[in-house]
């Protein structure tokens, strides 16, 4: 069974778009608004980007804070 969700943002021209997740088939399916065409995606590929998506955001945090104590030292 398929779980549908209406999200917003920019979508190939469309502020809001319908994500349907098939976790029996494992996929992710976006299809904008009022648009024919669907993208597909693995479930397990988009698991895999939003974590390295987390892991850098993280780096790139612990990175700036090191920096601002660098130059609070000065």
């Amino acid at each position: 069974m398929a779980s549908h969700f209406k999200v917003s943002g920019q979508f190939n021209g469309a502020r809001t778009a319908t994500v349907t997740i098939d976790r029996e088939l494992g996929l992710i399916t976006v299809r904008p608004y009022k648009r024919r065409k669907t993208y597909e995606l693995p479930l397990a590929w988009a698991a895999e980007t939003i974590i390295w998506h987390v892991i850098k955001v993280e780096a790139a945090e612990k990175r700036a804070a090191k920096k601002a104590a660098r130059r609070g030292r000065r």
